[in-house]
């Protein structure tokens, strides 16, 4: 199955401009959601055999190579492993029937909803490494949580947690990157655009919205109440309609025995969407990846993230090896996989939690043009 894998993938993203022209086709269309473990596992082969390739290419040190295809390979083992453990936990759970197979079967779909968010969201191999990690800790916790439910109150709640998780995670995966989910947020995107709506004046009009303290920072709320403002943007935008958060009383669903593991996941997915809400409009990747094939044969380069109104900055020093961005396109370009470095998951998540610009002064980064895992996807789904 591998060695047969590892002859295809070459074909599907051997780069150049007939093969990236192909993959922006496909990228335009809408994510197409796998559920067969034998489609993840082929999507999930095809992106780390198409990785390995791509770091054997670029201009590093043997050691860091040898680090970044570490990252590559594991993320391909513990996403398979975590897709195979859900599936035999469902199994499982399925003899005894009744609530605990329903919990079970609904932590099963989370998990291969989030898979899909993971390969086909996050373009970056580093952060998605780090995003499986998470994953795989709030079902490790989830499944605790059902052997250890003892009491049919136990069992509810934890029922109507699962199930929460479930159905928000299908609304984060189907609505980040589609064609169709971005026109929902458009008019949104335009305003913000055109009425230069800085990022944490965002976060803030939304922080009081929901009565969180007007003389609190951002950064100082807990991690459920930044996840509430960040699903709150999400909602007024339009671009995806998230279970966790009620828009009745615009607080917060979320709640149960796993609440910390499940903000952990979920507050990454939220931010990356409102980030992809608030630069849509500008074309931040497209500038970015114009200005970055620069430093393509330059090899490690340092990154300049400023806070400043013009989004789409982008400035190369390749004399120096720097590349000056915004803090909004350093988001954008680590998620796209264009600016990466192997602590990119732990840099996104203390942007996300804190909107500030993270200590990044000492990092060498490179660029690349990472494989589409929803390009790919399509295609796998084509047959």
């Amino acid at each position: 199955m591998e060695k047969e894998e590892a002859k295809e993938a070459p074909d599907l993203l051997a780069g150049g401009a007939d093969a990236e022209s192909e993959m922006s086709r496909s990228a335009r269309n809408n994510l197409v959601m796998l559920t067969q473990n034998a489609q993840l596992q082929r999507l999930a082969l095809l992106l780390r055999n198409n990785e390995q390739v791509l770091m054997r290419r670029v201009v590093m040190t043997e050691r860091e190579r040898v680090q970044y295809l570490q990252t590559v390979n594991d993320a391909y083992r513990d996403s398979m492993r975590l897709v195979d453990d859900s599936t035999a936990f469902k199994d499982s759970q399925s003899v005894s029937g009744g609530s605990r197979s329903i919990i079970a079967r609904d932590v099963h779909d989370y998990v291969i909803y989030g898979i899909n968010m993971c390969l086909q969201n996050v373009r970056n191999s580093c952060m998605r490494h780090d995003a499986i990690a998470k994953l795989r800790s709030h079902y490790d916790a989830l499944t605790e949580a059902l052997a250890a439910a003892t009491t049919d109150e136990d069992l509810s709640t934890l029922a109507a947690e699962a199930a929460d998780y479930k159905d928000s995670m299908w609304e984060y995966c189907h609505r980040f990157r589609s064609a169709s989910a971005r026109a929902r947020s458009k008019a949104y995107s335009d305003v913000l655009k055109l009425q230069g709506i800085e990022l944490p004046d965002l976060l803030k009009t939304h922080q009081v919205k929901l009565g969180y303290s007007r003389n609190k920072e951002f950064e100082d709320l807990d991690d459920a109440q930044k996840l509430d403002v960040y699903n709150s943007i999400i909602d007024e935008s339009k671009r995806a309609t998230i279970r966790l958060f009620s828009t009745a009383s615009r607080q917060s669903r979320i709640k149960g025995k796993t609440v910390a593991h499940a903000v952990s996941v979920f507050i990454i997915a939220a931010g990356n969407m409102v980030y992809d809400i608030y630069t849509t409009e500008h074309n931040v990747e497209q500038v970015l990846r114009g200005s970055l094939n620069v430093l393509a044969a330059v090899g490690a380069f340092a990154v300049e993230a400023v806070v400043t109104k013009a989004v789409t900055t982008a400035l190369v020093r390749a004399g120096l090896g720097i590349f000056v961005t915004s803090l909004a396109g350093f988001v954008i370009g680590a998620i796209a996989g264009l600016i990466f470095v192997t602590v990119s998951g732990l840099i996104i998540d203390r942007i996300v939690r804190s909107p500030r610009v993270p200590p990044i002064a000492d990092l060498k980064f490179h660029t690349a043009v990472m494989p589409d895992g929803m390009s790919l996807a399509i295609a796998i789904s084509r047959g």
